[in-house]
């Protein structure tokens, strides 16, 4: 059965809702409370993160640690209270911590502001004037807060797949129609998405374990998880950290591997299908060599083939154990059966971790939002190199969705974004470059040539009797060659350490 998240306002009746609903059900209850209580218990003020959060965006920085751990906790809260049955979850945006898991019924419950308001002056004994002030600050509130944690406005209903208004339905009716929609075959968990959510919880634990061990508490660490192989990347300042990082998460429950890799920065490679040794994958490598990063892989397919995304289009984690065909869990047997793209997806990635540049990987299916949903906004990319994608379509259509996909993505992010034939050419020197580099060298030369050889010349024009009869000669000349020499000088400069790739 489905994972419900019940997201309202406060007075809007959604957590009447979730406890009628889960009654209904047979459902466990999970509510905002009980992950807050955890999160405190686990050492992060939930309390001051927000008001530091929604009143001072100043400390946001200084604050992201804390974010991140609690963010870490909730997840795992709710992985872990699903894991033991059915759950119904009530909060602000809790389903936006399990991307990838397609087996979750999100809900948005709306209520009337008259409703809510006369709600509010019952039970915290306000007049109208007031409640109707405070409802507008908590709601300002919330909204901040959302933004902030999950960047996504809370108010946007193509964020649910169902849109409650209490005003003109009573919660009983609500909570029965619900009690419908929980079983459609839609919102049924299948291996692949519990694999998912297998991922989300190892992710979220040795987030935990990571923040609260004091061996790596104040460690700038990043976690990725793929298949349970935990893969942690640290910036040269953190290389301390990376033998006690081993140490914390061994024995994770899920984990099966663990690899560190150091970072000066991140670049996140995106591409429908990656092949080790190919023209993008040797151009990518350089890179990170130069920039000493770690390179993410993100295989993405928005048109999902049977067997790599779940109903929804969300994005689904690369299994070691998936059928390509079916989208199951294979029987234990000899021979473990991988796609193709499976396999030349898991050869990529081997292939970056042999050369120590490893950053993790996963597999997104869907539409740009879950695109969007996969990409961590936490971690410093450096460049998004956009690969081929959309393979399955003509060779102008692959082009326009490409270059608009980029665009978005650039709109999105705090990185740039390039496409891997652009970066190619960027770091590759051609023989039609070399022919450039030749030519602009010859001209430079002629140039100084000419100047050099023609001195009294050019002396009289600047100065001498040449310019007192014809003044107007030495700005026109000025304004002629110096630029010229300068284009041509900066171009066989920027050549020739391209050349010999000086970053």
């Amino acid at each position: 059965m489905p994972i419900i998240f019940i997201c309202s306002a406060p007075y809007s009746g959604g957590e009447r809702l979730a406890r009628l609903l889960a009654g209904k059900l047979g459902y466990a209850f999970l509510g905002r409370e009980e992950v807050v209580a955890r999160a405190n218990e686990c050492g992060i003020p939930v309390g001051k993160l927000e008001v530091a959060m929604i009143k001072k965006p100043s400390v946001q920085e200084r604050m992201a640690r804390l974010k991140e751990r609690y963010l870490a906790v909730a997840t795992a809260t709710i992985c872990e209270k699903a894991a033991e049955g059915d759950l119904v979850y009530c909060g602000r945006a809790g389903h936006h911590l399990l991307p990838g898991v397609s087996h979750v019924i999100r809900v948005h419950v709306v209520s009337s502001r008259e409703r809510r308001v006369e709600t509010a002056m019952q039970r915290i004994k306000l007049p109208r004037d007031k409640a109707e002030t405070f409802l507008s600050e908590v709601d300002q509130d919330i909204r901040a807060w959302v933004r902030f944690v999950h960047h996504v406005d809370i108010d946007d209903p193509h964020r649910y797949d169902l849109v409650v208004n209490l005003e003109q339905i009573s919660i009983e009716n609500a909570a029965a129609a619900l009690c419908g929609i929980a079983e459609l075959p839609d919102f049924r968990p299948t291996p692949a998405s519990r694999r998912a959510m297998e991922e989300r919880l190892l992710l979220s634990r040795a987030g935990i374990r990571l923040a609260l061990d004091p061996r790596t508490a104040e460690a700038n660490l990043t976690v990725r998880s793929s298949e349970g192989v935990l893969t942690v990347t640290y910036s040269p300042r953190d290389a301390r950290f990376a033998t006690s990082a081993v140490e914390v998460l061994g024995g994770l429950p899920g984990c099966r591997e663990i690899r560190c890799t150091m970072a000066d920065t991140n670049v996140l490679w995106i591409e429908e299908e990656f092949r080790p040794g190919s023209p993008p994958f040797r151009d990518v490598g350089e890179l990170s060599r130069r920039w000493g990063a770690a390179v993410e892989l993100l295989r993405y397919r928005s048109d999902p083939s049977p067997g790599q995304a779940e109903a929804g289009g969300e994005p689904v984690p690369a299994s070691p154990r998936m059928d390509p065909e079916t989208g199951g869990i294979e029987e234990d047997g000899e021979e473990v059966r991988l796609s193709p793209s499976d396999r030349l997806f898991r050869e990529t990635l081997e292939a970056l971790v042999d050369e120590g540049r490893s950053g993790g990987g996963q597999t997104v299916a869907g539409g740009r939002e879950n695109l969007l949903s996969a990409i961590n906004p936490n971690i410093p990319y450096s460049l998004v190199v956009v690969g081929d994608l959309f393979l399955g379509k003509s060779h102008a259509a692959r082009v326009r969705m490409t270059r608009d996909l980029s665009v978005f993505l650039s709109n999105s992010l705090k990185a740039p974004v390039i496409s891997s034939a652009d970066l190619g050419k960027k770091l590759s020197f051609s023989p039609s470059q070399a022919v450039k580099l030749a030519a602009a060298l010859a001209l430079v030369v002629l140039i100084f040539a000419a100047l050099l050889t023609h001195q009294e010349s050019v002396i009289g024009i600047m100065g001498g009797e040449a310019h007192e009869s014809h003044p107007w000669i030495a700005p026109v000349l000025a304004a002629a060659v110096v630029p010229l020499v300068a284009g041509l000088y900066g171009f066989v400069a920027g050549a020739f350490l391209k050349l010999i790739k000086f970053e």
